[in-house]
């Protein structure tokens, strides 16, 4: 008889792990009001960024929080209004930024980055979507050679937890992207890193996979996991209950944390929130991302035009969207590339769900025997969705991980 399993959230993450489950033999049922793909993984920069070995939980992160809070043009911006409902995730985020938290997300990370292409090359291969898969690498591009020599630490740390990196010259990164700016004095290329041409597509094509084998994708919302003897046996969800199935991978994003709280389990997620600025159409001289040292976003060329991404807002899920931080990206950009000459645009604004050390909870939950977690991946899920979701499906098939496991755990908060 066939085992059954549900995954909660129909993102890139709960897409790569309900395909991931089907692939060792589950019949597994998909829930989401939202279609595949159409919340934060429909806007995302697109980048494999297998060289995101440091979480961005460090102490020299956190003092420019005073600066974040006045200058509207920094990468990385606070809402004054929003500042008493983030204090206690930012205490957490204080406390994640010491040395050895840091030490130990970096070494987690670096353990788990060399899993994820090859993961991504599994389940798009599978599921016909290897041609949205670019492997070519990546650039950062630096306007001021202080700002290159003043990232040399951060190189050196790369490399001790095993990213190859190239350090190049202005000309030889502008020979790499035409257009690129005379004022570039020097960049870091990453052969390992890759992207994708549409990361809706992405995920639609793991949908399409996984329902053309006999996968179940139901628009409901999970609004509570009851537990009965141990186990997670039933799904309360708007359109009625639902059998939890042999295991539940729960996959939510933001909502995670609501349906682990009466479990008695802490997820200090936070929405952080992204946006990107599309350039509709505009064929790029460039077939890598390219991101820039000092101002902290991504160009990425893709099937449908030149996506601009990467700048974070700390606020209220609820908070509206402050249009110009996608906006200011084109300036940005025309920095770069002098000659960007855009056509038509359009904006999007994301939230990614973000825990305070900056690193996912990827595993088991303890005290519950068929309760697996996936979420909390902030800037990395889609890098990380295939490895976590080939990750979920070997513990349901009691395997040992390819990966470091407890330094994901979910119970690290309490």
């Amino acid at each position: 008889m066939q085992h059954t399993a549900s995954v909660i959230g129909a993102g890139v993450v709960g897409m790569a792990t309900a395909r991931a489950m089907q692939r060792e033999g589950f019949a597994v049922t998909v829930y989401d009001p939202v279609p595949p793909g159409d919340s934060c993984s429909f806007g995302n920069a697109g980048h494999i960024a297998t060289d995101h070995v440091r979480p961005l939980a460090r102490f020299d992160v956190l003092a420019r929080v005073p600066r974040m809070l006045t200058d509207r043009e920094s990468a990385l911006v606070i809402r004054w209004g929003d500042i008493p409902a983030l204090l206690p995730w930012f205490a957490r985020f204080a406390r994640a930024a010491r040395k050895a938290e840091v030490a130990r997300g970096e070494a987690a990370l670096g353990e788990t980055m060399p899993h994820a292409l090859p993961a991504w090359r599994t389940l798009l291969g599978e599921a016909g979507g290897s041609p949205l898969l670019v492997e070519k690498g990546s650039m950062i591009v630096y306007e001021r050679k202080a700002a290159f020599d003043a990232s040399a630490l951060e190189r050196t740390i790369m490399r001790r937890h095993g990213v190859r990196l190239e350090e190049i010259t202005g000309d030889e990164a502008r020979r790499r992207a035409p257009g690129l700016s005379p004022s570039i004095v020097a960049g870091v290329y990453f052969p390992d890193t890759a992207h994708v041409v549409d990361p809706h597509q992405v995920v639609v094509r793991l949908a399409e996979a996984f329902v053309r084998d006999g996968g179940r994708i139901e628009a409901a919302k999970v609004q509570r996991l009851v537990l009965r003897d141990g186990r997670i046996a039933t799904l309360a969800t708007d359109a009625g209950d639902r059998d939890a199935g042999a295991w539940v991978a729960l996959c939510g994003g933001v909502d995670s944390a609501l349906l682990l709280q009466p479990l008695g389990v802490k997820a200090p997620l936070t929405s952080e929130r992204g946006y990107h600025l599309m350039l509709e159409g505009l064929q790029a001289g460039f077939d890598i991302p390219i991101s820039s040292g000092e101002r902290a976003f991504v160009l990425t060329p893709m099937a449908k035009g030149l996506r601009l991404a990467g700048t974070v807002e700390f606020g209220r899920r609820d908070s509206p969207p402050d249009w110009y931080r996608a906006d200011r990206l084109l300036t940005q950009a025309k920095v770069l590339f002098p000659d960007l000459a855009p056509g038509p645009t359009s904006r999007w604004m994301g939230r990614r769900p973000t825990q305070p050390d900056f690193r996912p909870s990827i595993g088991r939950v303890p005290r519950v025997d068929n309760l697996l977690v996936g979420f909390g991946h902030n800037h990395l899920g889609l890098t990380l969705a295939a490895v976590t979701g080939l990750t979920l499906a070997s513990l349901a098939m009691q395997r040992r991980a390819a990966i470091p496991l407890e330094p994901f755990a979910v119970e690290r908060f309490g």
